[in-house]
């Protein structure tokens, strides 16, 4: 039996197992929690679930036995390489629960399962997936991976408010909470949080951000991105009228604490006389990483633009190095590392005797090259980059998301296990523009006199070993 005829087994004994418990895949997808589109891709061998725990809560949601989940488990096993179909059931790797990594434990596949399920599945999974804005946390112990998929829904989008001359002027947003992850962490903890929106169908023009809000006693970090999301069919530019947007960071509180990070779509029209609204089509929040390794301070890798507009534009300020991270360094034994850079570029920098509220018919054309260095004392020991993007970004969309990333820089052992990492944003042509730092003021909620900050174009790295 081959990897792909055990993937195929895996999703018919999914499939059956379901069909036995006359459940809907929305009714499923409740009680396991997960999204009913995710279940349809498991059930019909699409994808194959990433770890034990998906299995473990599909099986026991839809009441199976012992016998079922020592087989699901064992087909799981095969389809991801990890053992051969001569395997005996002996040699079978289960997770540690305490450490989150996998060892040989001397017990059954069934027993195995029951210790997942009974981690991870929350004590309450009532939640109405046509009615998300009320977020329900998916608790977890420290070595779970958790996830919220969001349902399909209309956003609005409220007209600006009319500028009052001599008088203050403030945008209205439209704040909506989508979903939340929650996560136990200690005081070294570091977590890797990626929240991903797609939309579409606009109205009409409209804001588009995707923020996540994680909230402990004492404390919060707070991640947004956003693109203006353009008119459907009314413009040459088709691909700005579907929008994703992943915002992603590293989550360190510093104490032992509950996390809970919750993902919000902010909307806006950029009309006066008109409201609007988007379709949001689909995305998540997630905990993709519970555990990343911290540099040799005890603090993760990462750096965000501070707060204000970083010119970029005709000489002499045609460069930018942001975001940054200057100097950095990690404990011996790391092979490779995964570096994420998220650019947030926004077309037109305002100036004395230049506006930027008016439509003009041109466009910025700019560079985004993300560039990696391994250091030895103080030379240059190794170099990387991700291959540089030219992008040509309206004044329609105004506000553009630019994401980089180089997934598997090599660690080479004969240089320091120091590095420093940037984005160089490159004028080309066209208006001039600024890399957006950290923005402030943000409303908690539509009409609240409460706000907060965010941070927006910012870099970290992931250290990996083998």
């Amino acid at each position: 039996m081959d990897v792909s005829s055990t993937r195929s087994e895996l999703a018919q004994l999914l499939a059956a197992l379901k069909e036995r418990s006359g459940l809907s895949y929305s009714d499923l997808g409740r009680k396991a929690h997960i999204s009913s589109s995710t279940l349809h891709r498991y059930c019909s061998g699409v994808t194959v679930p990433p770890d034990y725990r998906t299995i473990a809560a599909i099986a026991t949601a839809c009441g199976a036995t012992d016998q079922d989940l020592a087989d699901l488990l064992r087909h799981w096993h095969v389809a991801n390489g990890k053992i051969t179909v001569e395997t005996p059931v002996s040699s079978v790797e289960t997770p540690d629960l305490a450490s989150g990594s996998g060892r040989r434990r001397p017990r059954s596949l069934a027993a195995a399962a029951a210790v997942l399920v009974a981690i991870v599945i929350p004590s309450s999974t009532a939640f109405d997936d046509a009615g998300p804005s009320t977020p329900v946390p998916a608790a977890a112990p420290a070595d779970a991976v958790v996830r919220y998929d969001f349902a399909p829904r209309r956003i609005f989008a409220p007209r600006m408010p009319r500028a009052v001359p001599g008088g203050s002027w403030r945008p209205d947003h439209e704040v909506v909470a989508l979903g939340s992850v929650e996560l136990e962490m200690s005081t070294t903890q570091t977590a890797y949080v990626v929240s991903v929106m797609r939309a579409s169908s606009a109205t009409h023009r409209s804001l588009f951000d995707n923020e996540v809000r994680c909230r402990w006693p004492g404390g919060e970090q707070n991640f947004v991105t956003g693109q203006n999301i353009l008119q459907e069919g009314a413009s040459s530019e088709r691909e700005k009228e579907e929008v994703q947007l992943t915002t992603r960071f590293l989550l360190h509180p510093g104490v032992a604490t509950t996390v809970a990070c919750t993902a919000y779509v902010r909307a806006a029209a950029l009309r006066e006389d008109l409201d609007a609204q988007f379709r949001l089509d689909s995305g998540r929040i997630e905990v993709a990483d519970t555990s990343v390794d911290n540099t040799t301070t005890g603090a993760p890798a990462q750096s965000a633009v501070p707060r204000g507009l970083l010119h970029v534009g005709p000489a002499p300020r045609m460069i930018a190095r942001e975001p940054v991270l200057r100097s950095v360094t990690f404990a011996p034994g790391f092979t490779h590392l995964s570096v994420v850079a998220d650019t947030q570029f926004q077309v037109c920098y305002p100036q004395k005797d230049k506006l930027c509220d008016t439509p003009a018919p041109t466009a910025s054309t700019a560079t985004f090259t993300l560039y990696v260095t391994q250091w030895k004392g103080n030379e240059v020991c190794h170099k990387d980059r991700a291959t540089g993007e030219l992008r040509e970004m309206s004044y329609a969309v105004h506000r553009h998301h630019v994401p980089l990333h180089l997934p598997d820089f090599t660690v080479r052992a004969d240089c320091d296990p120091r590095f420093s990492a940037y984005v160089m944003v490159k004028w080309v042509d066209g208006m001039d523009g600024g890399v957006q730092g950290a923005v402030e003021d943000l409303t908690d909620s539509r009409g609240s006199t409460s706000t907060h900050s965010a941070n927006m174009s910012h870099i970290l790295i992931v250290p990996r070993k083998g």
